[in-house]
């Protein structure tokens, strides 16, 4: 049994991958993306300014900007399309039109058009051969290269763009720089650690400022003995401070020429919360210091100090932009969307909603599951309960006018869809036209909160008991039917005839040698009850207004919530897989003569 146990439960590995792999792919054929659908609903654009960026920086966290399955980026060259890129993003718009004049009218810059073609704007050659349309196109050219870089070059190609930044042309070099402010979402450097310091912060944090100290260290005088105490004091009476607020409040008390003080506590040897103070303090006496970003019209110093901001930062981040050949053979398959999300899925993190980006999946699902899991439960055991009894009876009274009229009851209840079923049940029994037994929404009176223990659990039944009719009838029927069949199968065996002719009891032979043979077949079906539930408890949770699983599953579809449908389908797999293994273990129970032992199948 155990081998056997064992080697089912490795099964499930290989099944979940398909279920997850099969449950992606669909995904990715589903019209929309969930990000702009956001964007959309709270009425803003996300193609400009804030929101696009806070747009893109959802997409990169959520992996939405890499490949599907493969990732074949880090194998591409990208100095081609990062030079034309360079090329558009260091010219005005004035230069931009002049050079469109210059490809319709001379059919100059051909490298440039095939570039601007492979962009897929919309009638690009229609446009450019309209001279009236070409302002317009201008536009186009410029929002087609921004989304090029953000989207799909992104950190692929920051190794190109710095190498552009030694260039001899300067709008090349000023068009790099804007690239790469692009590829890395503004500005790159990270001056402070978080609210809660972590220790995986110190690396970006020490980098940014050290950078910037090479500079500036020859320049820095030793503070005088009199400063020097007075900023010892200020910076221990602020390590000691719990308040982020009064940190923020103290810090303005230090100077710029206070920085080898703070650049010591740094980058020395101190506990994180001095580290996280000297840098609050760096950051309100220097400011920012590394300027990542130019203007069309700086001059060639302005440029140059950028630029070198920029080499500094990416030789400090070289393993990350010019990843390895291992690296990039392991990113193949790791950095894809695929990827994250199976890694959430195996380790149960399931990051945040994608609809919601402040809540996470996993306490989601957990209170969903708590609203579902006892109407499952109960729907589950009612079935069993009154439809295997009623198989029975009816193959018991084979041909008589009990089992026909049983079996007609059950093809009706079985000819009926469960939202059918649950409409039927409000318009007659909730709404009032015809009875008002039972509630129409929810699972609980309003102030039930302040219930007795007992009038709450009364409540509850009273309340769930639509929605659980609703899930065992349809369900039931199925069940009794296939229970009559499997009975009628047993009672016809040699067995049962030789009990009967021994003179045992008619009660005695169905119960305990007919019924414990006829289940097994049943129990088969327990595993196909548990999908079969749950995707019923979409329709009747969305009727009856329960905030169960069935209504987050159908929420989330609507939503193109992928990061909850993924991990709703991933668990009902699980669940599923285990209500099998499960179904083994009551065969065995049932009959003790089956047996998963290799030793006794062999024998």
């Amino acid at each position: 049994m155990r081998a056997y146990i064992i080697r089912r439960l490795l099964l499930m590995l290989p099944t979940l991958f398909g279920v997850t792999l099969v449950t992606f792919v669909v995904m990715q054929f589903a019209p929309g993306d969930p990000l702009k659908m956001q964007l959309s609903q709270t009425g803003a654009q996300g193609e400009s300014g804030g929101t696009r960026e806070a747009f893109l920086h959802q997409r990169r966290q959520w992996k939405l900007d890499k490949p599907a399955l493969l990732n074949l980026r880090w194998f591409r060259d990208y100095r081609e399309p990062a030079r034309h890129c360079a090329t558009i993003y260091g010219l005005s718009d004035p230069e931009i039109r002049k050079l469109l004049d210059e490809m319709a009218d001379s059919g100059g810059h051909v490298d440039v058009r095939r570039f601007l073609q492979s962009l897929e704007i919309e009638a690009f050659e229609e446009q450019l051969r309209n001279a009236e349309r070409r302002p317009e196109l201008v536009t186009r050219v410029k929002t087609g290269v921004q989304v090029l870089v953000e989207e799909t070059i992104a950190e692929h190609g920051v190794k190109a763009f710095t190498a552009l930044l030694d260039d001899p042309e300067l709008p090349i070099r000023i068009g790099a720089i804007r690239c790469l402010s692009l590829c890395t979402l503004g500005d790159p450097f990270v001056y402070t650690y978080s609210k809660d310091p972590q220790s995986e912060e110190t690396d970006s944090v020490t980098t940014t400022w050290r950078i910037w100290w090479d500079r500036e260290k020859g320049k820095a005088a030793p503070l005088p003995p009199e400063r020097l105490q007075q900023v010892q004091t200020l910076f221990r009476s602020l390590a000691a401070e719990p308040s982020r607020a009064r940190i923020l409040e103290g810090v303005e008390g230090f100077k710029k020429t206070d920085a080898p003080f703070l650049m010591e506590q740094l980058l020395g040897e101190s506990p994180l919360k001095e580290k996280s103070v000297a840098s609050i303090a760096l950051k309100a006496a220097v400011g920012r210091p590394l300027k990542v970003d130019v203007k069309l019209a700086d001059k060639e110093a302005t440029v140059q100090a950028v630029a070198q901001n920029w080499k500094g930062y990416v030789a400090l981040h070289e393993a990350r932009y010019d990843p390895p050949i291992w690296a990039r053979l392991a990113y193949l398959f790791i950095d894809t969307q695929y990827a994250n999300s199976l890694t959430k899925l195996i380790t149960f993190s399931f990051g945040r909603s994608m609809v919601k980006p402040y809540d996470p999946v996993g306490p989601e699902i957990l209170r969903a599951a708590k609203v579902s899991a006892p109407l499952m439960l109960l729907a589950e055991a009612l079935v069993y309960l009154l439809a295997v009894p009623l198989g029975v009876y009816a193959a018991v009274r084979r041909g008589r006018w009990q089992d026909r009229s049983v079996s007609l009851g059950l093809f009706v209840l079985y000819s009926i869809p469960p939202v059918v079923l649950g409409m039927l049940f409000l318009t007659f029994f909730a709404f009032g036209a015809f009875f008002k037994w039972f509630p129409m929404y929810g699972l609980h009176s309003e102030g039930s909160e302040t219930f007795t223990s007992v009038r709450y659990a009364t409540d509850y039944l009273w309340h769930i008991a639509g929605p659980l009719l609703c899930l065992t009838l349809t369900q039931m029927a199925s069940l009794a039917m296939f229970g009559r069949s499997s009975m009628l199968d047993v009672v016809n065996q040699d067995y049962i005839r030789t009990a009967k002719a021994k003179g045992l009891p008619g009660r005695t032979v169905i119960l305990r040698h007919a019924l414990r043979n006829a289940l097994i077949p049943i129990i088969t079906l327990f595993s196909n009850f548990i999908p079969a539930l749950l995707g019923g408890s979409v329709i009747v949770e969305y009727l009856y207004g329960i905030p169960g699983m069935g209504r987050l599953s159908y929420d989330s579809i609507q939503a193109k919530d992928y990061n909850t449908v993924m991990a709703l389908i991933y668990l009902d797999a699980i669940i599923v897989m285990f209500s099998i293994l499960l179904s083994d273990f009551l065969y065995v129970v049932v009959d003790p003569r089956i047996s998963f032992s290799k030793s006794e199948v062999e024998g």
